[in-house]
């Protein structure tokens, strides 16, 4: 499968969450609050405009209004649904459906955010360069995503059982080297029932799309994985926090 159908069916398992998404994604509402909080004390002064970028349903957009209600704030994703049901709770807010790996000429704000999506994107590194390219002078961006080491507990189990490992490969601490200003990670605990409960969680907020080449695992062995695994079960998000500015104006 191409990259292109690849990323396609990403867009398509995203769209198919979007009314379980909310109730399934309390982690990634916790990273979203993390990130808006992270601006706030980076940004100098109040911005005017907001882009939040790979929107979803809007952990993001619903706290960034609350830090800056003064501020005109537009979200964008690929999802036709996601948007659906973030403007049904954000009413105020412009909404655009474009695919966040090019979106395009879509004006200029004075802060960009993103949560959670950029690693399902096909080269991550280069969404970060053009997204800068959508910075106001003075611009901020930053960017909140999951990195090699997150989900281990699940890698674990698959290796111990002797099982291939089918969930996406996440980019490397420090894949933005160069690129951003500053990086740092930090651990996010999300606890289940059970293991079973987990995979059902990756299902309802869309992440369900296994790396590219993946063999799936027979059910009777999966069964048997997810019978041996302990009560509850704990999956560890190792989130990469990134700033960036606005690319530099070449000198003349």
């Amino acid at each position: 499968m191409s990259d292109d159908k690849i990323h396609e069916s990403v867009i398509r398992a995203f769209d198919a969450a979007a009314a379980t998404y909310d109730a399934a994604s309390q982690v990634q509402r916790e990273i979203a609050r993390e990130l808006v909080l992270r601006a706030a004390r980076d940004f100098a002064g109040a911005p005017k405009k907001i882009l939040d970028l790979g929107s979803g349903a809007g952990h993001v957009t619903d706290f960034a209004l609350k830090q800056w209600p003064g501020a005109e704030l537009t979200a964008l994703d690929a999802a036709p649904k996601m948007l659906a049901a973030l403007q049904a709770k954000f009413p105020g807010v412009k909404i655009i459906q474009a695919d966040a790996a090019a979106p395009g000429a879509i004006g200029r704000y004075d802060l960009i955010l993103s949560s959670m999506m950029a690693h399902w994107l096909p080269e991550p590194r280069q969404a970060l360069a053009r997204w800068r390219k959508l910075l106001s002078t003075g611009g901020r961006l930053h960017v909140a995503l999951p990195v090699a080491g997150s989900l281990g507990e699940w890698r674990d189990a698959c290796r111990d059982e002797h099982l291939a490992d089918g969930l996406w490969a996440f980019p490397e601490p420090g894949f933005a080297a160069g690129l951003s200003e500053n990086a740092n990670t930090k651990a996010f605990i999300a606890t289940y029932d059970d293991a079973r409960k987990f995979l059902l969680g990756l299902k309802r907020t869309g992440a369900r799309k296994s790396r590219p080449g993946h063999s799936p695992t027979s059910l009777t062995a999966l069964r048997r994985m997810l019978a041996r695994q302990k009560k509850p079960f704990r999956a560890t998000f190792q989130v990469e926090f990134l700033a960036l500015g606005a690319e530099p104006i070449p000198s003349s």
